[in-house]
């Protein structure tokens, strides 16, 4: 995966997310970033079962208890320090995207080339 830009975004509190616009090879596409245990991670937001959004209410990705990223379409779990799935219809786990945090600021990539699984 190759960032082609980068902007900066609030970092979520802990235990929630934040969606981002995110180009993907040139297509429209959304990323989001989760606080967990203290840690940040971001994610581009398609389920690898059928592609869809993972949030069906937006900014909503986790699971009741809080320990899982949810796809609300088929209920796919996913780790949310890892994005590896941990069950459900999904043949890979989520596609990871970097951030960094420099100067109290959270940035995230504007744009992606030749993204994996």
């Amino acid at each position: 995966m190759t960032v082609t830009d980068w902007q900066t975004i609030e970092a979520p509190d802990e235990g929630c997310a934040n969606r981002f616009p995110l180009s993907v090879a040139g297509a429209c596409d959304e990323g989001f970033v989760v606080r967990f245990h203290s840690g940040l991670f971001a994610y581009i937001n398609r389920c690898p079962h059928n592609g869809s959004p993972l949030d069906w209410v937006p900014e909503r990705f986790f699971s009741e208890d809080g320990e899982l990223l949810v796809c609300q379409t088929h209920g796919a779990l996913f780790a949310p320090g890892s994005g590896a799935c941990l069950a459900g219809p999904c043949p890979r786990g989520l596609s990871v995207l970097p951030l960094r945090e420099e100067g109290g600021r959270l940035y995230v990539p504007a744009g992606i080339d030749n993204p994996t699984g």
